[in-house]
């Protein structure tokens, strides 16, 4: 099922499966938006967080690609609160995995559920604004961040 969400950020994209979260993005694809509780949960959730009335998703996501660490990376991404970042070097420690830097690096290029498993939140050691699906897309990296101050 697809839904989406007109943000402050643009148009934010979902896709579920099976009772769960597969995909967000912020993209301005033209889609429908099913009838369906779940969606209509997604969208009630993103438009508080936009509205600075939630800090927490309670969604359930589902990982439908990406490698066992990735997943690991994901998972790890979850447990940055609101407001606060975590570098991509303190995020290879958290997971046990701690010269995988750049490897994490590349998970949070690869997060396919953007915004409710925050990528964002990641910077670098030195608090250098990096990656964030490419170079292209830091300024959107720091907007979310400072939606979040």
């Amino acid at each position: 099922m697809t839904g989406k969400v007109k943000s402050p950020f643009g148009m934010v994209f979902f896709m579920t499966d099976q009772g769960k979260i597969t995909d967000m993005m912020i993209d301005d694809l033209n889609i429908k938006t099913d009838d369906d509780p779940l969606i209509h949960e997604i969208s009630s959730q993103l438009n508080q967080y936009f509205q600075k009335e939630r800090k927490i998703f309670d969604l359930p996501i589902k990982y439908q690609r990406g490698t066992p660490f990735q997943h690991e990376v994901w998972n790890a991404l979850l447990t940055i609160p609101y407001g606060q970042t975590r570098s991509y070097q303190e995020i290879a420690i958290q997971i046990g995995r701690p010269k995988a830097i750049r490897a994490v690096g590349q998970a949070c290029k690869k997060n396919p559920i953007g915004i409710v498993v925050p990528c964002h939140r990641v910077i670098g050691k030195d608090g250098s604004m990096r990656g964030y699906s490419g170079p292209l897309h830091v300024d959107l990296k720091k907007r979310l961040l400072n939606h979040e101050q």
